[in-house]
């Protein structure tokens, strides 16, 4: 699903199975490097790169360019944008 130029990674309270499948197989996809925008409830919560990401990929860390990390989740309320 494309939006504005990013890639959008389902919410994570998706209503249907498929969509909880999609945003477990983008989180898995994930790599150190990619550009990503995190919102919460509509709003820009952190931007940054991934840092780090746990071996079954439901755990990531985001660094932002002055440095500041933060981790992030798969069941958290948030929504991932992956930059071109």
């Amino acid at each position: 699903m494309a939006t504005a130029g990013n890639t959008r990674i389902e919410s994570t309270h998706a209503s249907s199975s498929s969509a909880r499948s999609r945003r477990v197989s983008l989180w898995n996809s994930l790599n150190r490097g990619d550009r990503v925008t995190v919102t919460l409830r509509g709003f820009e919560y952190h931007s940054g790169s991934v840092d780090d990401r746990s071996a079954d990929g439901r755990t990531i860390w985001v660094i932002d360019r002055i440095g500041e990390r933060r981790l992030l989740h798969i069941d958290d309320e948030t929504e991932l944008f992956i930059a071109p």
